[in-house]
């Protein structure tokens, strides 16, 4: 229980005593857990998720979150189960600790896909139960406090993705006080030159700035007195992650940033926020355009304030925040704050958290995959809103750039499939329109119209954009279920209505596809050759005799090499000697089979897409046997070196069928060998043995 101390100190100060013993068996199962395991930075293991523990007890979270934030590893690191963790500790923190856990054991395409699966199983765990998410960021931010024994590349990558994903959902949770930390990391990870230049210059005009915010602190007391308005004024320092996007974005030098002076007044009542904006207004004059009232009009994660940027007589631009104690501690804990003010109602921040987590379930029913579930979210994880109003005067958020096509969906579904006309403030106006603040939004909507595909070079807003996209793909789907059907019946000479609708069914999953109505799809979409799919058809079919492709009347006895050609007569061209598993086409000629090509050889690549008689086909992944293939390597001159090169190549298990020598000018000779080997791969890795030889020049493949 070495590591355990800290940790305890901090939840015995809010929790039971029970609650605390449960946290303390959790500990002992995770030490247990992660025992002879180490950091990167060489610590023991066990003192990353107490770290992460302490984060969220600092945020006064409940012992189940404490205790899954204990074991959040255990499930993907160790022996210990899901099942496990429930018999000891109950289904719920058996639930968190599998909510934040990693995917692991599924082969996934790309890095990338993985990445993108695993926040998506991340957001949908979080949908279930928030404190999964708030676990999550409580072990991203330690993990990036210790960023310092990775690799350079890998602290990037990681602080990256900390700026794109995990510091936006923070700040759309409305938690600004792990969002700034995990910022302020972030940027001294991605940009650590910047952000020692800028650290600096900020420690520099810190001294210079001290007896101005002193002077102007003290004058908005002394008013605060006066007007028997309670008030604690605070000088508020912008983080020098604030600072850096400022001046990229919008401002341009770092002096210009540095001449606002940021304050806050916190206060007992939403009254006095609004009294002691007028009183702050009498004493430095508001610049026209720069007052947001966050109390009427909340942010889309529940924050509320009155900000006011504000000049003084001596040219001094002054930014003020004004608020209650319970919206302040509200911007520092969001959702958080719920676990901290147990008083039954619903908190802004947490019931805009639950709208939000509401139509994550709609992106991710409309996202096709992860990666374009992950895109979706982060369009609406954007800081910046607009707020527009409907007709009847209710407010609609939306982010910035959006567009009245963002404002239907976010309506409803149906309004934006419908959508085709706006009016803006009573004027008829494009649908590709940018709204801004303060505009009165009419959506015309017609009965059978249907979204337009080329909304998506507009819409912002991740619901808008994913109702958009499932529509186009279904869409295309239609038309390519109608499209396959037609060419099969063409390639059949018959009508599909002939076969037996289970025979169809069969047929399809016996190549691969859920459903016959996927094979018409992947037929229209030109995935697999109508006439592939007709051969199968008939093979399988009692009624009919052999098709007109096919002469060979039985079944090999070994694995095919070309995917449904069974019965088939398969040639593979002289001009281009396909290998498995090249990219490769058919040339389909009635009577005579297939003759297989590669998609880059120089004879069909013109010709294919002006004759239908050229159709994709796949190599079968079980294919055997030798296959014949060029080879060309440039070499230098040299007593042996044919001798050697053959030797290479043999020892390869490859078989040199005929050589031949090309004399060039110079000591430079072309050896053309033809060979016979077993596919892509062998080829590959004999091109990258010949290529370090010390007299090979260049080696390529010879068609």
């Amino acid at each position: 229980m070495v590591y355990f101390a800290g940790l305890k100190e901090v939840v015995d100060s809010y929790l039971e005593p029970a609650q605390v013993d449960d946290i303390g068996r959790a500990y002992e199962v995770a030490e247990a857990a992660h025992e002879g395991q180490m950091r990167s930075s060489g610590d023991p293991y066990i003192t990353h998720p107490v770290a992460a523990a302490r984060i969220l007890a600092e945020l006064r979270l409940d012992h189940q979150t404490i205790m899954a934030a204990l074991m959040h590893d255990v499930i993907e690191d160790t022996e210990v189960t899901k099942q496990d963790l429930a018999d000891q500790f109950g289904d719920q923190v058996a639930e968190l600790v599998e909510g934040v856990s990693k995917l692991t054991q599924i082969n996934f395409r790309s890095k990338e896909e993985a990445q993108a699966e695993n926040f998506r199983k991340m957001m949908m765990a979080m949908v279930q139960d928030i404190r999964v998410i708030l676990i999550k960021l409580a072990d991203r931010l330690h993990n990036m406090q210790t960023l310092g024994s990775l690799r350079p590349d890998k602290r990037r990558r990681i602080a990256r993705e900390t700026l794109e994903i995990y510091a936006p959902i923070a700040n759309r949770l409305g938690i600004y006080k792990l969002k700034e930390q995990l910022e302020l990391l972030g940027f001294a990870n991605m940009h650590p030159l910047r952000y020692k230049i800028l650290q600096a210059s900020v420690t520099k005009a810190r001294g210079h700035r001290k007896a101005v915010i002193e002077k102007i602190q003290e004058q908005i007391t002394k008013r605060l007195k006066e007007a028997h308005i309670k008030g604690m004024v605070l000088g508020r320092e912008k983080s020098v992650y604030s600072i850096y996007r400022k001046m990229r974005d919008k401002v341009g030098t770092f002096n210009e940033v540095m001449d606002i002076y940021a304050f806050r007044v916190i206060t007992d009542s939403e009254d006095s926020c609004y009294r002691i904006l007028g009183q702050v207004h009498n004493i430095f004059k508001p610049l026209p355009g720069r007052f947001k009232d966050y109390i009427a009009i909340p942010k889309a994660n529940g924050y509320q304030s009155l900000h006011s940027i504000l000049q003084s007589k001596q040219q001094v631009r002054i930014e003020v925040q004004i608020r209650t104690e319970l919206m302040d501690q509200m911007a520092e804990h969001g959702v958080a704050a719920h676990w901290l003010y147990k008083t039954g109602n619903s908190h802004p921040a947490e019931h805009k958290a639950r709208e939000w987590l509401q139509s994550l379930i709609e992106l991710q029913q409309n996202a096709d995959n992860s990666l374009e579930f992950i895109e979706n979210v982060k369009i609406d994880l954007f800081p910046d809103e607009v707020y527009v109003f409907t007709p009847k005067g209710k407010i609609i958020q939306l982010p910035k750039g959006a567009t009245p096509v963002d404002f239907a969906y976010a309506i409803h579904t149906d309004v934006g499939n419908t959508c085709i006309a706006c009016k803006i403030d009573k004027q008829f106006a494009p649908l590709s329109t940018k709204l801004t603040n303060g505009m009165t939004i009419e959506v015309v909507t017609a009965l059978g119209s249907k979204p337009n595909p080329a909304w998506l070079s507009f819409a912002m807003s991740g619901k808008a954009r994913a109702n958009i996209r499932s529509f186009v793909k279904n869409m295309r789907r239609d038309e390519a279920v109608n499209l396959g059907y037609r060419l099969l019946e063409q390639s059949l000479a018959k009508n599909l209505d002939s076969f037996e609708v289970e025979h169809l069914e069969q047929v399809a999953k016996t190549i691969n596809y859920d459903s016959f109505e996927d094979l018409l799809a992947a037929v229209g979409l030109g995935r697999i050759a109508s006439v592939l799919v007709a051969h199968r058809l008939n093979m399988d079919d009692p009624q009919e005799a052999t098709p007109d492709l096919g002469s060979v009347s039985s079944q090999p006895s070994e694995p095919i090499a070309i995917k449904g050609t069974e019965g088939l007569v398969v040639k593979y061209a002289k001009c281009c000697n396909p290998i498995p598993f090249d990219p490769i086409l058919a040339y389909v000629s009635a009577g005579k089979g297939f003759t297989v090509h590669r998609q880059t050889c120089p004879n069909v690549k013109r010709a294919h897409k002006q004759n239908d008689r050229y159709v994709p086909i796949e190599w079968s992944p079980d294919v055997v046997g030798e296959f014949t293939c060029g080879l060309e390597i440039e070499v230098f001159n040299g007593r042996g070196v044919l001798a050697q090169i053959t030797s290479i190549i043999s020892n390869q298990e490859i078989n040199i069928v005929n050589v031949k020598i090309d004399e060039l000018d110079g000591d430079i000779n072309i050896l053309n060998f033809e060979v016979r080997l077993k596919d892509r791969a062998q080829l590959a890795s004999i091109i990258k043995k010949l290529r370090v030889v010390p007299f090979v020049n260049k080696v390529q493949r010879h068609s």
